[in-house]
C-alpha cells in the first residue's frame, strides 16, 4: 500500500535540466592536505595573515593554543577546497555561510574548528588577495537563498601553478564526516532545503555502518581512467567517499549516494575510460525504475513491454519518461509542461494529452500519479542499489555507483546483472529490468 503521509513538495535535487546554470558547490571543510608541498602553501598563507594582524592592530594577544589550532585548521580547510575547485575545474564557486548563528550551533555535518571566527578568516583571506568573496546579502526580512560565494584569486592561482599543486596534494579526511545526510523539506523557491540535525538510533547507526563497508570497499579498489593528460590531472582518485543523502526530513525519503570521481566524470569518459581492476568498464543501468517500484508498492505486475513506451507516442519516449517522473513527484495534476520537456515534444502535443495517454497505458498505478510519491519511490531506488552493491561486494565484484546504476569490470557484466534483478524482485515483489548502457 502506498505511503503518501510525507508527500514531496519538489523535485529532487539532483534532477534538473541540462540547461540550467551549474550551481555553486558546497565548501567541503573536511578537505585537506596531503603533501609536504602543499602544507608549505599554506604555511605561508597563515604567515601573512598572521603579519596582516599584527600589522592592522587587530590582534592585541596571541591565540590560545586551541584556538590557534582551530585558526590554521580552518585557514587550511578553505584553501586545499579553494585549490581542489580550481584543480578539478568545476563551474561556478563555492558557497559557504557567514551566520554566526549556524556556525555556533552544534552539527555533525561541520568539524569543530568551524565556529563563530569563520567568517573573520574569510574576510582576512580575502584582504590577503587569497580568495574573492560575493558576501551575501543579510536581509533577513526577505527570502533569497544566497549564500556567500568565494573563489581564488589570481595571486592563488599563481601560487598553485609556481609551486605544481595537484590533486594529488589533497585529499579527505574520512574520520569524522558524516556520511548518512538528512535534508528537511523546502519551503519556497528560495529555500535551498538545508541539513537537519538528527539523534542517532539503531536505524542511523545501521546505515552509517553500510556506508563504511561500501566507502571501505571503494578505497581498496584498483580504479584508473584513461584520458588525456590535461583531463587526467582534473580527476581526484581520492574522491571514493559516498554520502547517502535523504530528503523531507526523513530516512525513508530519498537515500541516494552522492560523491566518488567517477560521478563527476561525463557519460562517455565513463564509458571509454574508466577501468576497473585493470579492465574497461561497463554500465548496467536499472530500466524503468521508478514505474516498476511503483507497481510493486501498488500490489501490480508491469507489463511485459517497455514502459515508457506510451500509444500514440512512440517516438516520444525520453519525454514521456521525464513527464512520468514528474506525475509521481507532483501533489496535483499537472497543468504546464514540466522544465526542460517542452523541447521533447515537437509535436506540440499538450501536457492534458500526454498524462491522459501515460494513465490509460498504466491503470493498474494511475491513482499513484499526483499524490507526491516520488521521495518515496527515490527511497526504494536506493535500497535496491545499497543492497545490490553489499552483495557485489560480497562476491568480489568492483562495483561504482551512479544513482541507478553501477560500473562492473566488463566480464562480470553478467554476474552483476544476475544479483541487480535477483534485488530487484526480492525488494519489490517485481520483476526488474537491467540494461546494458550504450
Amino acid at each position: 500500500m502506498l505511503d503518501t503521509a510525507n508527500a514531496a513538495r519538489e523535485a529532487p535535487d539532483d534532477i534538473r535540466p541540462e540547461e540550467d546554470v551549474p550551481r555553486d558547490r558546497p565548501f567541503n571543510p573536511w578537505r585537506c592536505l596531503k603533501t609536504d608541498t602543499a602544507k608549505a602553501l599554506v604555511a605561508e598563507a597563515i604567515a601573512i595573515l598572521q603579519d596582516e594582524e599584527c600589522r592592522a592592530g587587530k590582534r592585541q594577544r596571541k591565540r590560545r593554543p586551541q584556538d590557534g589550532v582551530n585558526f590554521e585548521k580552518a585557514v587550511a580547510a578553505l584553501l586545499a577546497d579553494v585549490m581542489h575547485h580550481v584543480l578539478d575545474g568545476h563551474p561556478g564557486g563555492l558557497s559557504v555561510t557567514r551566520s554566526k548563528r549556524q556556525l555556533t550551533a552544534a552539527s555533525r555535518y561541520r568539524p569543530a574548528f568551524i565556529g563563530k571566527t569563520f567568517p573573520d578568516i574569510l574576510d582576512a583571506l580575502s584582504s590577503a588577495e587569497l580568495i574573492q568573496q560575493d558576501v551575501a546579502p543579510n536581509r533577513p526580512e526577505i527570502r533569497t537563498g544566497l549564500q556567500t560565494v568565494i573563489r581564488a584569486t589570481p595571486r592563488l592561482r599563481q601560487w598553485i601553478s609556481d609551486r605544481g599543486i595537484t590533486l594529488r596534494d589533497l585529499t579527505v579526511a574520512r574520520k569524522g564526516c558524516e556520511t548518512i545526510i538528512l535534508k528537511r523539506t523546502k519551503e519556497d523557491r528560495w529555500d535551498k532545503g538545508g541539513r537537519l540535525d538528527y539523534v542517532d538510533t539503531d536505524r542511523t547507526r545501521a546505515l552509517r555502518a553500510e556506508m563504511a563497508e561500501i566507502n571501505d570497499w571503494l578505497e581498496a579498489a584498483d580504479l584508473n581512467v584513461a584520458l588525456t593528460w590535461d583531463r587526467l590531472g582534473t580527476v581526484d582518485f581520492e574522491d571514493r567517499t559516498l554520502c547517502r543523502h535523504f530528503t523531507l526530513g526523513s530516512f525513508e525519503r530519498g537515500g541516494r549516494l552522492f560523491g566518488g570521481f567517477w560521478q563527476h566524470m561525463r557519460k562517455e569518459e565513463r564509458r571509454d575510460g574508466l577501468l576497473i581492476d585493470g579492465e574497461e568498464a561497463v554500465e548496467l543501468d536499472y530500466g524503468q525504475v521508478c514505474p516498476r517500484i511503483v507497481y510493486g508498492l501498488c500490489g501490480s505486475l508491469p507489463p511485459s513491454t517497455d514502459l515508457y513506451a506510451i500509444p500514440g507516442f512512440e517516438h516520444r519516449r525520453a519525454g514521456i519518461k521525464k513527464v512520468m517522473n514528474a506525475m509521481l513527484f507532483a501533489e496535483h495534476r499537472l497543468t504546464q509542461m514540466p522544465k526542460g520537456t517542452r523541447k521533447l515534444f515537437p509535436g506540440g502535443e499538450t501536457v492534458e494529452e500526454i498524462v491522459s495517454a501515460i494513465e490509460a497505458a498504466h491503470p493498474e498505478i494511475r491513482d499513484a500519479f499526483f499524490r507526491g510519491i516520488g521521495h518515496e519511490v527515490m527511497f526504494h531506488e536506493s535500497t535496491i542499489l545499497v543492497e545490490a552493491l553489499l552483495d557485489l561486494k560480497a562476491r568480489g565484484i568492483a562495483a561504482l555507483p551512479i544513482h541507478d546504476a553501477v560500473m562492473v569490470p566488463e566480464s562480470r557484466a553478467e554476474e552483476t546483472r544476475t544479483v541487480m534483478l535477483e534485488t530487484f524482485e526480492r525488494l519489490t515483489g517485481v520483476e526488474g529490468s537491467v540494461e546494458l548502457a550504450p
